[in-house]
């Protein structure tokens, strides 16, 4: 059924209000937020070192994790 002009853009609008609550609530994953405050810089020395192990620590496993499948079940 076609909708009309007036609740498509209804619908747009709440679309774009969840798209802005769920980019404020989420995680930053993948590093700094461009619009935060502080541009970037972290000063908390435990946040800092531990995002570095942390990733470390991820890497390894992962690394680990591939050779260890590919020496179990593909190079046999």
């Amino acid at each position: 059924m076609a909708k009309s002009p007036r609740e498509r853009e209804e619908e747009a609008e709440r679309a774009r209000r969840d798209l802005v609550r769920m980019h404020e609530q989420s995680e930053k994953l993948l590093g700094p937020d461009q619009h935060d405050g502080h541009g970037g810089q972290e000063e908390d020395f435990a946040e800092v070192w531990g995002k570095r192990i942390g990733r470390g620590l991820g890497v390894a496993f992962a690394l680990f994790l591939i050779v260890y499948l590919l020496g179990k079940y593909v190079l046999k």
